[in-house]
């Protein structure tokens, strides 16, 4: 019965009248393009300094290639990239959006349709998608290779099996949720919506 008339109210405020299907692909689409806009900024480092006159290497990629010092400022950058990304820009410049989002016209906001605050979007994305899910968000993925570069390799590889496995499934509640709401959304209480 709770369950039921928190379903109404959000069908309320957001409204029930857009299509689910196409929010899910639009919602797909936004991900795939957050995640190479941030993995291009991440690797401009390696691409166009690091690498010298070299060829891109499988090894190029892996903090410890260039020591302690350099490869804890690349990991740290790579975090930094994806604060800004995923919690910065959503938060404060594009009220509810990251690029991806902005370009499929989706956005996110609160179950009631309210505007996101700082506060919702820090625990959707910081403490949702990073740290609770973090497959794929460039911003878990470092923090798992400086992990590895401090030494902790043995629980890397877990910590990873673990990350792809909430995200896949919180992929699949997503898809099967009647608001397309996944982990990180239920968590922060939001819901994405067509933007108008």
């Amino acid at each position: 019965m709770k369950k039921e008339r928190h379903h109404r109210n959000v069908n309320q405020k957001i409204g029930n009248n857009y299509d689910i299907v196409k929010l899910r692909v639009r919602r797909f689409v936004a991900m795939l393009i957050d995640w190479y806009i941030t993995n291009m900024f991440v690797s401009i480092p390696v691409t166009f300094y690091l690498r010298g006159n070299d060829y891109i290497r499988k090894n190029s990629f892996s903090l410890e290639t260039y020591g302690m010092s350099t490869g804890m400022k690349l990991g740290l950058f790579a975090i930094v990239v994806g604060v800004i990304y995923y919690f910065i820009i959503p938060t404060f410049i594009l009220k509810g959006q990251t690029l991806g989002k902005r370009i499929c016209k989706i956005i996110v906001v609160k179950e009631n349709g309210d505007s996101v605050t700082f506060g919702d979007m820090l625990v959707r994305e910081i403490l949702g998608a990073t740290i609770l899910e973090g497959g794929i968000v460039v911003t878990a993925t470092y923090m798992r290779k400086i992990l590895q570069l401090l030494g902790y390799t043995s629980i890397v590889t877990p910590l990873q099996y673990i990350a792809y496995t909430i995200t896949i499934l919180s992929i699949i509640y997503a898809y099967f949720h009647s608001h397309t709401q996944s982990f990180h959304d239920k968590l922060s209480k939001t819901v994405v919506i067509k933007k108008d």
